[in-house]
């Protein structure tokens, strides 16, 4: 299967030059798990965000290539990058300055260099991402998860967030409404959050996002495929208030269910959890003079 990828890959060109990649996530194929507990070897934070105690190298697995293939932007001339997943379990709780978040299930990556105020949030950027569920690691659609997302430097609120699953405190959501991945706009100021778009999360294939910001101008652009096709726009250049820049989180932020009025500390979270998702072609590019990369050649 990768093999027919590449080789039909490596007859497509360019028509424009893409971005300038200004920060790369994706791991060659021999990278080994231990070096995502080093600052010094991993592309991302090395400490943050994970349960109390845990490991990336035990939080974060490398599927069988064989199963999955590589997602789109994995695919580079003549090699592949390889998707990881990212997984939550009964302690996967979160405790910064040592109060247990005992109302999430947390493992999220911060890419390294992206401290809130780096080039990642200045200009104009894209964050690219693909996803794709793990049948063997099923999520429980019946809580909400916020499984991509820019948090303002204030943690008061996101920029835009990428969720599956329920909407926490909604009533008679079906599962076919629930098992969609849905794009939300700015809740800076307190403003209630806008579905910008929403697909489906088929199973079967990956799922591809090129999210842009204007850090300036404040506006987003959003485009997304599925498999290996092409990107195409999905939510035209738009308002979206960036002032308050930040950091980008990709992975599985679980909501729990009601009831809760501080969702980070209460609620309710079943045990046993054995869940992941697979992320792939993980980066960022520079797009200040415009454009975002629509495929990887």
């Amino acid at each position: 299967m990768i093999q027919a990828i590449l080789f039909l890959a490596s007859f497509a060109t360019a028509v424009l030059a893409a971005p300038k990649v200004i920060w790369d996530g994706r791991l060659k194929k021999d990278f080994p798990a231990a070096d995502l507990d080093k600052s010094a070897t991993s592309p991302y934070n090395a400490e943050f965000v994970l349960g109390a105690g845990q490991k990336w190298s035990e939080q974060l697995h490398f599927p069988d290539m064989g199963v999955t293939g590589p997602s789109l932007f994995d695919l580079v001339p003549s090699d592949c990058r390889k998707p990881v997943e990212v997984t939550i379990n009964d302690k996967s709780i979160f405790a910064p300055g040592g109060k247990a978040q005992n109302g999430f299930r947390r493992s999220e990556l911060l890419p390294n260099t992206n401290n809130g105020t780096d080039a990642t949030v200045q200009g104009t950027t894209t964050l690219h991402l693909s996803v794709r569920e793990d049948i063997h690691r099923p999520l429980n659609y019946s809580h909400q998860y916020e499984i991509a997302f820019i948090e303002t430097n204030d943690f008061s609120s996101h920029v835009w967030t990428l969720k599956t699953g329920t909407p926490f405190g909604s009533s008679g959501v079906t599962a076919k409404d629930a098992k969609t991945l849905r794009l939300g706009s700015s809740t800076a100021g307190g403003k209630a959050e806008e579905v910008l778009f929403s697909v489906p999360f088929g199973s079967e294939c990956w799922h591809n996002f090129a999210v842009q910001t204007n850090w300036v101008d404040n506006t987003i652009s959003v485009w997304y495929s599925s498999g290996y096709a092409l990107l195409s726009e999905v939510v035209k250049t738009r308002a979206n208030n960036a002032t308050g820049k930040g950091q980008a989180h990709i992975g599985i932020l679980k909501l729990p269910t009601p009831p809760a009025t501080d969702l980070s500390h209460e609620g309710y979270q079943p045990s046993g959890i054995k869940e992941g998702l697979i992320y792939g072609g993980l980066f960022v590019e520079d797009s200040s003079k415009g454009g975002a990369s629509l495929s990887p050649w």
